[in-house]
């Protein structure tokens, strides 16, 4: 009966498999959890580089509305309409997303989510621009200026 409690040797081996396939699985888990959260700070940088770039293009067009008239009013002439049609994807990875324009930058956004906001400045110094929210789920955007009230719309 004193050899019974004594023999370790088919414990240790028991102990062993349970450790080492537990190590295994941990190991695993963390790896996994790594790749997931690098291919999301992947989405987020793609998703923030395009925004980037669409928020550049509407930054030149409010300037080309700016020039337009100021060049027009400098010669004497009026300006009666001008409307450019903003052409922007309907999802940036594969995620809606909303554009907010207020007096001196607009704040592309999707989900409310710091990580993919991006600020775009732009300035205008003759004309303003109304603010407005725009969301990429209605899928023709357009800015309009307005003479009378000498404001860039966008709807």
């Amino acid at each position: 009966m004193k050899q019974i409690f004594h023999d370790n040797e088919a414990v240790a081996t028991s102990v062993g498999f349970i450790l080492t396939f537990s190590i295994t699985v941990i190991t695993f888990l963390l790896v996994m959890n790594a790749s997931y959260d690098m291919m999301d700070q992947a989405e987020h940088t793609v998703m923030r580089e395009e925004f980037e770039i669409h928020g550049s293009n509407i930054a030149l067009q409010i300037t080309e509305i700016e020039t337009l008239v100021n060049t027009s009013q400098n010669i004497g002439g009026e300006v009666g309409e001008i409307r450019y049609e903003m052409v922007l994807p309907l999802k940036v990875a594969n995620d809606y997303y909303s554009v907010d324009f207020s007096t001196d930058e607009m704040i592309f956004e999707s989900h409310g989510r710091d990580e993919t906001r991006v600020k775009i400045p732009y300035e205008a110094r003759n004309i303003n621009v109304t603010p407005t929210t725009i969301s990429s789920a209605s899928e023709e955007h357009f800015m309009t200026y307005n003479s009378t009230s000498n404001m860039i719309e966008i709807y």
